[in-house]
């Protein structure tokens, strides 16, 4: 009698098939994760696009001029003893009800647009000031509370740049509550129903009610673009590397406090090293190498974040940065409206200053 063999896998067979599959997946699983973020990419992208697209409607009710400023001199001269930093370019005396936010929100008519969905770090409302007569209110509640900056004397919350009733959830008196809505670099400590974005405007100064004509080239004047931690002030290397630790900040020494607690990553700010190396950076962008921009004539676009910082304007030498140097000592870039912060790793001399700061010159 003939005796039929039992069919099977032998053990060989089974470890190669799952060794195919497994080399498969890894193939595959990019692929996936590419697609994905193209799709995040394309929704921030629309996002960006709507709030240029809303500045532009703002313009067209209010002549070609972008949001004004706080100018009365009393708050200003209050803010300006009070803070007495010179050298810091925060917006310290800017209205809640001028934050550009607020005042677009009308034309935007859903704060969901301020939002990246691949953002990892993110800005927004951080201290709230009950009611009109916000300016009064912080006068009398002055030193109050707040978090203290030793090497300026002052507290976080009024000079960060409050934001009116109904943009804090459920903190509506960040003074008489004691917290901030949305500290930033802390991760889980956002107040419920808070405003938080991901995407910022370039509400400096120089902005505040700036006119059209004044601007040389609107299709290349950024308005609105993926941003981080940092949404009012942006220089270019914000608009890059939004969601990079420190990368901002010209000296670790001086300013790590902000990011003591990196909410999304302990290596997000990388070694001295690694933020020289454009591949490494590559690899912390938001969009697949670069970010979105929106500018003043309406549109949008992606955009490599390397190219962003050698099409912004830079200082020439430390020199020129140090002492700001007239306008002629600039080099000039195609992006308009970004704010200078890099300069080159070298001086005219040839001097290598930059290991003195963390975080070195990117150009």
């Amino acid at each position: 009698m003939r005796i039929r063999r039992q069919e099977g896998f032998t053990l060989i067979e089974l470890l190669v098939v799952i060794a195919i599959i497994g080399i498969l997946a890894a193939m595959v699983f990019p692929v996936f994760a590419r697609a994905r973020e193209s799709a995040r990419k394309a929704v921030c992208l629309s996002n960006v696009k709507n709030i240029a697209l809303a500045l532009q409607m703002y313009f067209a009710d209010n002549n070609d001029t972008f949001p004004p400023g706080e100018h009365r001199p009393e708050v200003v001269d209050w803010y300006e003893t009070r803070w007495n930093n010179p050298g810091c370019p925060l917006i310290p005396y800017n209205n809640p009800y001028l934050r550009w936010p607020v005042v677009l929100d009308e034309y935007v008519k859903n704060r969901d647009v301020w939002q990246c969905p691949s953002a990892k770090m993110t800005g927004g409302a951080l201290c709230i000031v009950p009611g009109p007569d916000w300016f009064g209110y912080l006068v009398a509640t002055d030193g109050m509370w707040g978090n203290w900056i030793s090497d300026t004397g002052n507290y976080i919350c009024p000079n960060d740049g409050a934001f009116p009733p109904g943009w804090g959830g459920e903190v509506t008196d960040s003074i008489a509550q004691e917290r901030l809505a949305n500290p930033g670099w802390r991760k889980g400590d956002t107040a419920l129903r808070a405003f938080v974005q991901g995407i910022g405007m370039p509400e400096t100064p120089d902005n505040y009610g700036l006119k059209m004509t004044q601007i040389e080239d609107a299709a290349w004047f950024v308005v609105a673009g993926d941003n981080g931690v940092f949404t009012v002030y942006q220089s270019a290397i914000n608009w890059a590397y939004p969601d990079m630790c420190e990368m901002g900040c010209l000296c670790e020494k001086d300013h790590s406090w902000a990011f003591e607690n990196c909410p999304w990553s302990a290596d997000c700010k990388g070694t001295t090293e690694q933020r020289r190396d454009p591949q490494w950076r590559a690899s912390k962008t938001r969009h697949l190498g670069g970010v979105n921009l929106g500018f003043a004539d309406g549109h949008a676009s992606w955009f490599n974040s390397q190219w962003i910082l050698t099409e912004s304007p830079k200082w020439p030498s430390k020199d020129a940065f140090e002492n700001r140097w007239p306008n002629q000592s600039v080099v000039e870039g195609k992006l308009k409206g970004i704010s200078m912060l890099w300069y080159p790793t070298t001086t005219p001399s040839g001097e290598d200053w930059s290991t003195e700061c963390g975080a070195p010159p990117l150009y």
